[in-house]
């Protein structure tokens, strides 16, 4: 048996009769369900959240930071950050100080505190003596600032969601100075049925119905344990989806020489290196033939992204319509293309995602206007009774949703 289900397994049976009514500070709960689409409601059943929504806060949408991709938006979530001062400007990245590359696949990689700029909430709360525990987060597996939360796990996307759940009601019954008064909790099956299906495929939607239950048995658990009059629950998302198809193609090599250029990360933001002396030919040649994507110097990069003045940010950046995918012709034979993605321009609304808020402190029977993921680290700030670190967040834009 793998050594962390072991562990999971193990800490459930630290359960006690402690119902939390005497906790000074309301337990907060984040919850992700990566890629979901508020869109998706219309379309399958959902009786928990649902449920949750009619007594809680629900947004009409949430707006993520750009590219609208986990890595980056998870950790803009929890900083209160846009991607440029982050520094996590993708899911994949190279960073000539570190001399080497950021993929999801390298675990060390994910680990380097040196990826993560700006003080995640957790670390917000440890460096005020209040506990935290992380069931997967992206920058979680990382020590940032010399600091980690109480507990946390190397990713494990083989770990059922069942045990995710229950141990973090066990962690809630803790009696001891390691009881986390912030947690995280992250399912990401939702974001994979709609990368291999399509956002509208039955099977992105049953994962949604499933991860409802899940949810559901969270739910159950904080009644059975006597917690749920005295917790506060987040639930959010980072980015929407879109279909893709074999009709919506750029060639890139069509285009330009793919010995001039290390191209750093794919579709739909493409970021490209040119060979030294050569970003003024590819960026002309890819300007000539601009159509179904936008191109961009560095400098030229839009504003309103909030992404450029990082030196990760490579000289070119390549950004594929809705829908669009640039590949290659070797890539496409050998990979073909996902049913669906994210990723593209944070101003489309297929991009935006999902945000409710259900508990103790907050509101109930509200509905709120669209608003930018970095002003959550602010909110849970406050559900914390912490004092928050420098960010890119408005307090005021979420605070009426706080009774």
């Amino acid at each position: 048996m793998p050594r962390l289900i072991l562990c999971l397994i193990l800490s459930i049976f630290v359960f006690s009769s402690c119902s939390g009514q005497d906790n000074e500070r309301t337990p907060l709960i984040l919850i992700s369900i990566d890629g979901l689409k508020p869109s998706y409601f219309d379309k399958t059943d959902t009786p928990t959240l649902d449920s949750l929504a009619a007594r809680g806060v629900l947004a009409e949408s949430m707006i993520p930071v750009f590219p609208t991709s986990t890595f980056p938006n998870h950790y803009s979530l929890v900083t209160g950050l846009y991607t440029e001062n982050t520094g996590v400007i993708s899911n994949t990245m190279y960073d000539e100080e570190i001399g080497r590359y950021f993929r999801l696949s390298d675990r060390s990689a994910v680990g380097d505190g040196r990826w993560y700029g700006g003080e995640p909430i957790w670390v917000t709360a440890e460096k005020q003596d209040v506990r935290t525990a992380t069931m997967f987060w992206p920058g979680s597996e990382a020590e940032i600032q010399g600091y980690r939360p109480t507990r946390w796990f190397t990713y494990d996307g083989g770990l059922p969601y069942e045990a995710r759940v229950d141990s973090v009601l066990s962690w809630l019954q803790l009696e001891d100075e390691t009881k986390p008064d912030f947690i995280t909790l992250y399912f990401s099956k939702v974001d994979s049925e709609g990368h291999s299906h399509g956002p509208y495929a039955q099977e992105t939607l049953d994962a949604l119905t499933y991860v409802d239950g899940i949810i559901g048995r969270l739910v159950s658990g904080l009644h059975d344990i006597g917690y749920w009059d005295n917790v506060n629950i987040l639930i959010s998302s980072d980015h929407g989806m879109i279909d893709l198809s074999d009709d919506r193609l750029v060639f890139i090599d069509d285009i330009i020489d793919l010995d001039d250029v290390n191209i750093i990360n794919w579709s739909p933001v493409v970021m490209i290196q040119p060979t030294e002396g050569k970003t003024g030919e590819v960026y002309d040649q890819l300007k000539a033939e601009e159509s179904n994507y936008r191109v961009f110097l560095k400098e030229d990069i839009p504003e309103r992204w909030r992404f450029k003045n990082h030196h990760r940010v490579p000289d070119i950046v390549m950004v594929a319509d809705l829908g669009w995918t640039i590949t290659s012709h070797s890539f496409y034979e050998r990979r073909g293309i996902l049913g669906g993605t994210h990723g593209f321009d944070n101003a489309y609304e297929d991009m935006h995602t999902y945000f409710m808020a259900v508990g103790k402190d907050l509101e109930r029977g509200m509905e709120i206007p669209s608003f930018e993921v970095i002003h959550i680290y602010e909110l849970m700030a406050r559900l914390l009774n912490l004092e928050p670190a420098e960010n890119d967040g408005d307090p005021e834009v979420l605070r009426d949703i706080v009774k």
